[in-house]
């Protein structure tokens, strides 16, 4: 290697350790895209609360849905609320207060987030069933006649509960929800769904995100959040780095606004309990069981962050697949601007933004195996006249070479790529 070589490779470590650091001290809001996690903390006793949410802000989140231990957790040996407070302050995150559908939940809800800049949302349950829908939606209301300036928040079941459990199809689960809840009481349209099975890929996650997408951006373009999976349990393997960036790169591609992994730390008391989880990021006493595997997680969580702002002023309004083995998803039209050269498996989104200014599209790689180098032909009629790439470790556009009517992009395992589209007609 020359000193030239050495020099511009020493500046882009520069420059990547300045975008972090300034992404590190803007003041994190609801407005922000948000990383968090569900099962997020060990014990106390092993680690203080400070020393964990400190861990848990090094390693990319901004964001908690339960900031101080797992709902069942021995409340003597959890933080109050003012410790909580003070400490999602001191690491720039922000964070849920407990609710619930009950009443006494809702007075302690309320009360209890009165005065904190950092709680910005109340979490009230999980994977209602379609018969409860009619009652989460009237606390719904109930939390923002309360508290205008915070979103209650529900997550949704899967497709794979099946007609039964959601009392109709998925879109009617979802839509009727929406309109339980009434679509002004909704900061964040959430669902899960878990991919990564002990030897294959629940692909149906793409027809689920479809569905969360298309309603949420029929109900004034709501927020969108999900659950990507860092965990191993029965059933259910421990995805490894690649499958991982796979998992944030398809939720992104989709449009959606904040993500919590499923699960930082691992679940339970003991592997033989509950559904068997067995493997997180970090087990049960507080060791990081993958080191490499945490430094990767680290650096997709800071990724993603370096293109949260941009995002947050997108909307997808498709998610085009090229590859035609799905349903329940878009298909790349025929008359699209851009269209790969020969056979590939990707989605093509194409993202508008929300103040009318240049569209936007995403890239995605969805194999979670190999890395690809794609060609693209884009549309002479399509007015493109400039294709820039946005680089997510340093907050820069790059300009991509069209000069032949061609795009060529390289992308990583699972790897989504943003660029801004200029002329778009």
């Amino acid at each position: 290697m020359n000193v030239c070589q050495n020099q511009q490779e020493t500046s882009r470590e520069e420059k990547i350790a300045q975008y972090r650091e300034a992404l590190r001290q803007r003041t994190v809001t609801a407005d922000d895209l948000l990383i968090g996690s569900w099962v997020s903390f060990y014990s106390f006793k092993k680690d203080p609360f400070a020393y964990q949410t400190k861990q848990l802000a090094d390693a990319g989140l901004n964001f908690n849905i339960f900031p101080g231990g797992f709902p069942g957790t021995d409340p003597k040996t959890m933080p109050d609320w003012e410790t909580v407070e003070a400490e999602y302050s001191a690491d720039n995150m922000v964070y849920f207060m407990m609710g619930g559908l009950e009443d006494e939940e809702y007075r302690d809800g309320i009360r209890l987030a009165d005065g904190k800049a950092h709680c910005i949302g109340y979490h009230l349950m999980d994977e209602p069933g379609g018969d409860l829908l009619p009652k989460v939606g009237e606390v719904m209301r109930r939390f923002r006649g309360a508290d205008d300036k915070r979103y209650p928040f529900v997550n949704l079941l899967p497709s794979y509960a099946g007609e039964k459990w959601l009392g109709g199809s998925y879109r009617e689960y979802v839509q009727r929800f929406v309109d339980a809840a009434g679509r002004e009481n909704i900061g964040w349209l959430s669902h899960d769904f878990y991919v990564f099975l002990e030897n294959a890929d629940s692909l149906g996650v793409f027809a689920d995100m479809e569905v969360v997408r298309s309603v949420a951006y029929e109900n004034c373009k709501l927020k969108t959040h999900a659950f990507p999976q860092s965990t191993k349990w029965t059933g259910m393997r421990m995805p490894n780095s690649d499958e991982m960036r796979w998992n944030v790169y398809a939720y992104l591609a989709y449009g959606f606004k904040a993500l919590s992994w499923f699960n930082v730390v691992c679940p339970g008391q003991s592997d033989e309990d509950g559904e068997g989880f067995s493997r997180s990021l970090i087990y049960r006493d507080g060791t990081i069981m993958d080191k490499q595997l945490w430094h990767d997680f680290t650096a997709l969580n800071w990724e993603v962050r370096g293109i949260g702002h941009v995002l947050m002023g997108l909307d997808t309004v498709h998610a085009w697949h090229t590859d035609g083995s799905l349903t329940g998803v878009e298909i790349l039209p025929a008359d699209c601007f851009i269209r790969p050269d020969g056979d590939a498996d990707l989605v093509i989104s194409f993202m508008e933004a929300k103040d009318g200014t240049q569209p936007y599209m995403m890239l995605f790689n969805k194999s979670h195996k190999e890395t690809v180098t794609q060609s693209f032909t884009l549309d002479a009629a399509s007015g493109i006249t400039a294709v820039e790439y946005l680089d997510p470790m340093t907050g820069e556009y790059n300009q991509e070479d069209i000069a032949d009517g061609h795009l060529r992009v390289s992308f990583r395992p699972g790897e989504g790529k943003l660029f801004r589209l200029q002329g778009l007609n």
